[in-house]
């Protein structure tokens, strides 16, 4: 079956290569573009010939994340409302932090929200001088701060500077800050990419095998990340569960003090524990 929202190529030897093909929103992930890059990264997954996944966007901006007209036309139309985007969008772990091969992001332009989360998630980050990082979801409020995997890259303190402003931040402090391992030219991304991933497949090629077992050690020595951030599909999952909860248990609350103030506090509580079989 062709893909129509990205590029799945095998450019050189043992490298295949996913590029998102939505240059016209800037490669915003919409649900049909979320599941062609699941079945793309299963067929390099399942593809013996492949050591090394790269990742890329055409055009000026690597992927600015959710699309948010798509989100709306979703959360309007769709009988679930609000939930309907997070039920069908559990992160990109298993693509990248957990996927079988070498994973590498090729950045250029803006890496926001969950292509921000994609780009860092690979194993190697690989990022021109134009980069931009960032999580806009901040600004309207998602409560994301204990699993997002920027705790274990760059700490708690950065994890709250941009979780609490929202704020962009660029390709150097990124650097810094352990979330990518090189910043180029953007003239020299490309290059740096392939040499990068050449280097993968001429070591797996003299020692096959060596890029999977070695990269499931490194992994099971930080088994946080696999466990408690959104790279964990259950974790991702759990997010909407979570501030369904939320909201219902506000409405609840509400609900019980509004009763104290219009019926008193000794019918309130006679309504408050009606249905139970003890107040014990």
């Amino acid at each position: 079956m062709p893909y129509e929202y990205l590029i799945y190529d095998k450019p050189e030897d043992g490298i295949a290569r996913i590029t998102f093909n939505r240059p016209e929103v800037l490669n915003a992930f919409h649900i049909p573009m979320v599941q062609e890059i699941q079945r793309a990264a299963k067929e390099a997954a399942e593809d013996d010939s492949v050591v090394v996944l790269v990742y890329r966007g055409a055009g000026r901006a690597f992927c600015v994340g959710r699309d948010f007209k798509y989100s709306g036309k979703l959360q309007t139309e769709d009988p679930e409302g609000w939930y309907a985007w997070r039920r069908r969008f559990h992160g990109t772990g298993p693509e990248t932090w957990l996927h079988p091969k070498a994973t590498i992001a090729q950045v250029q332009g803006y890496a926001l929200g969950a292509g921000q989360n994609l780009a860092v998630s690979c194993d190697i980050t690989i990022c021109s001088e134009d980069a931009r990082f960032g999580y806009p979801e901040a600004r309207y409020g998602l409560l994301i701060g204990g699993v997002h995997i920027w705790n274990w890259l760059m700490g708690p303190k950065k994890t709250k500077e941009y979780l609490f402003t929202g704020r962009n931040f660029g390709a150097r402090e990124a650097m810094m800050y352990g979330m990518v391992n090189q910043v180029v030219p953007p003239e020299e991304l490309e290059k740096t990419t392939f040499d990068m991933a050449r280097d993968i497949v001429n070591i797996d090629r003299r020692s096959p095998g060596y890029i999977r077992a070695n990269k499931a050690q490194i992994n099971s020595r930080h088994p946080e990340i696999a466990n408690l951030t959104t790279v964990n599909p259950r974790v991702a999952a759990q997010i909407p569960i979570e501030t369904e909860f939320i909201i219902n248990s506000v409405k609840a609350q509400e609900k019980f003090y509004a009763d104290v103030e219009r019926l008193g506090m000794e019918k309130a509580l006679k309504q408050l524990h009606s249905g139970f079989t003890t107040r014990e």
